[in-house]
């Protein structure tokens, strides 16, 4: 019994021992140097100093080494050399790719009209406002002069419909229109389009207004791999789900499971589907590279009888995967899926063992290697969690299968497995989904089982469909009307998902709360690999006190303002506060709005609105929206316990709290120098700046002399008159211009 309890004990530690998993721990020492070259201000000479002073001790260790020393085994110097060269090498590259652009690139025409020319470089995005996509910049033509450069820019054509002109990933294009610097973030904690945008060496954006200042150049920009495999394919796939299934949704979908392109796709659907957990399908990832691998397997399998035969198998198999690669975009997901399966077939090629979370980190460090913030993509946090989680935690919640029981029981554990996959999944992913996205579906371990099943179903119709189509359009028909009631039986199943009460909760953790969370759940897996439960128990009261400490203790709740904007596009919403109430100017205009300016009140600490005030919104958007009272346009005072409202007259409000007082005009006119038009914060609207509306706002300011006051322009505010109106603000202590891009924040 002795040596049983030894052997017991050695099959324990190699589970949990690295050896086998070299790859794991040269990414930890790679995310660790990118995350440091994006967050610590060290500038990149500093990096390159560091980095170059890694790389002289690892050479003094390897020449040490081949002189000196005859060891099996490199030195602890050398060893030491290459971790610090590798560390501050990821950290150089990270900090020169996100803080640092060309001075002769793009961005001294910011704010010019110019003419681009080069290569578009993406799949164009459709949407109802336009066509989107990302142009390599090659010439810029401005007063009469071709400027030669290497930049890339975020083109935007606006379009209502389908766009006359038709362009595709490749075409050379020229367009006209004018460059503008990637906005910032609308609204705290938002997404930063500026962020990711340099994320993807960009710092400009273009807007064209039509296709009429879109001339096609032509397909010289494809590569011949591109040109004669990719674009053919993609092209095929495309034009086979036009001729075969019907406009609407369902193809949509069917789009989106095969290519990962859900731009298309309605707003309502993309909610549905995000509501209820299972967005994901929506996503080209290791589902698709699952079933792709097992068809090529099973086709190739006559061919890996013999050593050649398994090379010649795998050199195929190899290239259908950079084929589908790079036809669904190269997305982390679809790069990960595709770099794991290629190391195990690999692997299995050699005839080496291969570890799946070995693989994984592999595929995943080759990612990092040719772009570092994929580490920061939201895409790739989620379906490394969902994979370690069903790798790692799916084993201990599924029993091994009897081999007896018959076809119901072989049913029963089929079923539950799928259910504990989901779950393991859904225990990997659910913090990342929380801590990007502010929510957690409270419903998806029961949606992803149909929602799953009928999309597997759909990409097991929607392939042979596609083989068949090549042969005959008739049979191929036959899998396209499967495939239909498939897609519509996925939609109408996550429909109804969607619409439970409390399918979806808000919460949003912070980065310590997340590593609380994944830290606890290290130590129950470690512990219940070793079958100790009474440190499994430990570590779940301890990790559930350290949370519970953290969020409601240790973690200092932000305090109210006394004012804050929202900022919607166009639309401007304002939230004014006593500290105990809240009053909201003005409403959104769609659901998501409306969840926007929820997520901003969580985020500022502020009161659930007790009262909405019409401004410039209509009455019905004001009347639907969630409040105790409604001052709609023909009222003209509304009170609460800690604020009063008054409408003096149309388009002008008024509100006091016991700490501050607030004006709100559209428009100079209604500007007046009496009592009821002073104020310590004001919002004014200005149509116009002509020298008789400067002498109004002065003559007021003098008058009123508000501690802030901000200058909201106009719609159709003439740009010559928004510049002026920008040089008056700037002369004026206390004075702005509204920016779509900043918050106004008074505390």
């Amino acid at each position: 019994m002795p040596n049983v309890e030894k052997i017991k004990e050695l099959r324990y530690s190699l589970q949990l021992s690295l050896a086998p998993y070299p790859a794991v721990r040269l990414l930890a020492l790679v995310v660790l140097g990118i995350l440091a070259g994006v967050n610590l201000p060290l500038p990149v000479e500093g990096w390159l100093l560091f980095c170059l002073f890694a790389l002289l001790v690892l050479l003094a260790g390897l020449l040490y080494e081949r002189v000196r020393n005859k060891a099996p085994y490199p030195l602890f110097f050398t060893s030491i050399g290459y971790l610090l060269f590798l560390f501050f090498s990821f950290a150089a590259s990270s900090d020169y790719r996100l803080h640092y652009a060309a001075r002769d690139g793009l961005l001294r025409f910011v704010g010019k009209n110019v003419l681009l020319y080069g290569r578009i470089v993406d799949q164009p995005h459709f949407s109802g406002a336009g066509v989107g996509w990302m142009m390599e910049v090659e010439e810029l033509f401005e007063n009469g002069q071709i400027v030669k450069l290497h930049d890339r820019a975020k083109v935007f054509m606006r379009s209502v419909g389908k766009p006359d002109i038709t362009i595709s990933y490749g075409d050379m294009v020229r367009v006209k229109g004018k460059l503008d610097l990637v906005p910032e973030a609308s609204n705290r904690g938002e997404f930063d389009p500026r962020k990711a945008a340099r994320m993807k060496q960009l710092s400009v954006q273009f807007y064209s207004a039509g296709p009429w200042q879109v001339q096609h150049e032509g397909e010289s920009g494809l590569n011949g791999f591109d040109r004669f495999v990719v674009k053919p394919v993609y092209n095929y796939i495309t034009k086979s789900l036009e001729e075969l299934l019907p406009d609407g949704e369902e193809r949509k979908l069917a789009a989106g499971v095969l290519t990962g392109e859900r731009e298309s796709m309605s707003e309502e659907v993309i909610e549905a589907f995000k509501l209820t957990g299972t967005a994901h399908i929506l996503a080209v990832s290791g589902l698709n590279m699952v079933m792709l691998a097992l068809v090529v397997q099973i086709c190739l399998q006559r061919f890996q009888v013999t050593t050649a035969g398994r090379w010649i198998s795998f050199v195929i198999f190899s290239f259908i995967l950079l084929v589908y690669s790079s036809v669904t975009g190269n997305s982390p997901s679809v790069k990960r899926a595709a770099l794991m399966s290629l190391v195990l077939i690999g692997g299995a090629t050699i005839g080496r063992k291969s570890y799946p979370v070995n693989s994984l980190a592999v595929a995943d460090f080759l990612i990092l290697l040719f772009d570092p913030f994929d580490l920061l993509n939201p895409g790739f946090l989620m379906t490394n969690g969902a994979v370690l989680a069903i790798l790692l935690i799916s084993p201990h919640l599924i029993a091994s299968p009897q081999k007896e029981g018959g076809l119901l029981r072989g049913v029963a554990h089929f079923l539950l497995s799928s259910v504990m996959v989901t779950l393991a999944a859904i225990i990997g992913v659910s913090p990342v989904i929380a801590y990007y996205f502010g929510t957690f579906s409270v419903i998806s371990i029961l949606a992803n089982i149909p929602v799953v099943l009928f999309s597997t179903l759909l990409m097991y119709a929607l392939v042979p469909m596609l083989l068949v189509n090549l042969v005959s359009g008739y049979v191929a028909s036959f899998f396209a009307a499967t495939s239909f009631f498939l897609a519509e039986l996925t939609l109408r199943t996550a429909l109804y998902f969607s619409q439970f009460p409390f399918a979806s909760i808000t919460i949003r953790p912070d980065a310590i709360e997340v590593w609380l969370y994944y830290a606890t759940l290290a130590a129950l897996l470690v512990f219940s690999v070793q079958r100790a439960w009474g440190r499994v128990a430990i570590s779940l009261l301890l990790g559930l006190n350290l949370l519970f400490w953290y969020s409601f203790a240790l973690r200092i709740p932000p305090v109210a303002p006394d004012m804050v904007t929202v900022n919607l596009g166009r639309r401007l919403v304002t939230l004014f506060s006593s500290g105990s109430e809240t009053v909201q100017i003005d409403a959104a205009l769609a659901a998501r709005d409306q969840k926007r300016i929820a997520e901003q009140l969580a985020a500022y600490g502020m009161a659930a609105p007790k009262a909405v005030v019409q401004f410039y919104s209509p009455d019905s958007l004001i009347a639907k929206t969630p409040a105790a009272r409604h001052m709609l346009q023909a009222d003209s005072t509304i009170l609460l316990p800690s604020m009063v409202v008054i409408r003096p007259e149309e388009k002008v409000l008024k509100l006091w709290s016991r700490e501050r007082s607030l004006l709100i005009v559209s428009g100079t006119s209604r500007l007046k120098e009496e009592e009821l038009y002073k104020a310590d914060i004001a919002f004014l609207w200005v149509y116009r700046f002509a020298p008789k509306q400067q002498q109004q706002i002065t003559s007021w300011l003098n008058y009123a002399r508000p501690k802030r006051c901000i200058l909201v322009p106009g719609s159709f505010l003439p740009r010559a008159h928004l510049a002026l109106l920008q040089r008056f603000a700037a002369s004026r202590p206390g004075v702005e211009v509204r920016s779509k891009t900043r918050q106004v924040v008074v505390q």
